[in-house]
């Protein structure tokens, strides 16, 4: 036994003795038998033990200074991109951020600038029917000032804009590895427009009813269903808002839900003489000032009920026709601009908006600062500060729905106010 504890004391190797005694008694798990064979006691066998734990940690060591390109190859994959995006993203300098205040506001901005200060954001700020008309005409006149975009995905203006090719898909850009994983959002997986990867949803409220009501005037506890609006008492105090370049993007859902569908939309516009105002504020003021009992479609009714305005949105339980889903309607997305003119500091861009520092900055701006109701697709960051409106429960199952064809209701909803002499 003296002489095995000397042996490995004087051997500048004793990783190679420790693996020729666990090869000569049937390591790594020691028996008795063997040991016996051997003619070592069992203070002899305890220490072997204690060797052969030490000879591995050693060689463990010895290997990982044997192979170090193995461990920097692990690292590199990610880091060397990242590192070569920042810097081509030097080189270019800036970025054209294309969107409302989700990618544009003050206090969005300020924090990636000063993360990435050698890259200038340039902002091209407005409403998504406006900024894709733009957009589409700027590049027919061989102009490529966009790099990356963001917007609602809803109307029959956004799909032609999203069928022009526009984009390019956004997952090839997802560099960091938080990024890049899916296990930090909802249900365990990135959502994208279409199967094509173009635009990332990054938003994630639950579809709201879009019926708003006077609170006034209205109860709603008198409503169990979409069809209740259809009441003759409701007839020539409905308001309807069409938004810009997106028509009527909040009866696109109840177009394609079996329960309602085109017959409940005919008899809507059709009979209920609904009035249509093409100004946001002008037809929440109406709600508001009692002109109209109930509102479909109405913008900012969050913001006007915080202002005093008698004002609320009819909750899902209240219509059953209405599910636990995350629409494309009135969330936002991000896209990849195609042929940017700044490829490298639009991938920086996404990469930081996406991470979990970037969409709670994104989140708590939305909420706090511009007032409207915004919940993160990413589940691994703090939900304290969403609004009520915006908020998913927890343990709740929701469906996210793809995108949804506007071009036949927006057809026929047209072709109904026409024949009313609404249009």
């Amino acid at each position: 036994m003296n002489q095995l504890r000397q042996s490995v004391l004087q051997t500048d190797k004793p990783e190679k003795l420790a693996v020729f005694h666990i090869e000569a008694f049937g390591m790594p798990v020691f028996s008795t038998e063997p040991a016996a064979r051997s003619g070592l006691s069992k203070s002899g066998i305890t220490l072997l033990r204690r060797i052969a734990a030490s000879a591995l940690l050693l060689l463990s060591f010895h290997v990982a200074r044997a192979n170090p390109a193995a461990t920097a190859a692990e690292k590199a994959g990610w880091q060397a991109e990242w590192e070569r995006t920042l810097a081509g993203a030097k080189k270019e300098g800036a970025v054209y951020l294309w969107g409302d205040a989700e990618i544009t506001h003050a206090d969005i901005i300020a924090p990636f600038a000063k993360e990435f200060p050698f890259i200038k954001p340039i902002l091209v700020t407005g409403k998504s029917g406006d900024l894709t008309v733009r957009l589409l005409s700027e590049r027919r006149a061989g102009k490529y000032l966009a790099d990356v975009y963001s917007g609602t995905m809803s109307g029959a203006a956004f799909y032609e804009f999203y069928r022009s090719g526009v984009f390019n898909p956004i997952k090839p850009t997802f560099i960091l590895p938080e990024v890049a994983s899916e296990s930090g959002w909802l249900g365990s997986k990135h959502y994208y427009v279409t199967a094509e990867n173009y635009m990332i949803l990054y938003e994630g409220n639950v579809a709201g009813t879009s019926i708003y009501y006077n609170t006034q005037s209205v109860k709603p506890d008198d409503f169990s269903s979409y069809w209740d609006l259809l009441a003759p008492k409701w007839k020539g105090k409905i308001g309807m808002f069409e938004r810009a370049g997106s028509s009527f993007p909040s009866l696109t859902a109840v177009y394609y839900n079996p329960q309602l569908g085109p017959d409940y939309i005919k008899r809507l516009v059709g009979e209920m003489n609904v009035t249509v105002s093409r100004d946001r504020r002008q037809a929440t003021d109406w709600l508001g000032t009692g002109r109209f009992a109930l509102c479909i479609g109405c913008g900012d009714v969050e913001r006007a009920s915080r202002d005093g305005m008698p004002v609320g949105e009819l909750e899902r339980r209240h219509l059953k026709e209405a599910g636990n889903n995350i629409t494309l309607n009135g969330n936002s997305a991000l896209g990849l601009v195609s042929k940017a003119t700044h490829p490298h500091a639009a991938a920086v861009f996404i990469n930081w908006f996406l991470s979990r520092r970037g969409q709670m900055v994104w989140q708590e701006v939305m909420n706090a600062k511009v007032g409207e109701p915004s919940n993160s697709m990413r589940i691994d960051i703090p939900k304290d500060k969403v609004l009520p409106a915006a908020r998913r429960d927890d343990g709740e199952k929701y469906q996210v729905t793809g995108f949804l064809d506007p071009v036949p209701p927006t057809k026929l909803i047209e072709e109904l106010l026409a024949k009313r002499g609404a249009k």
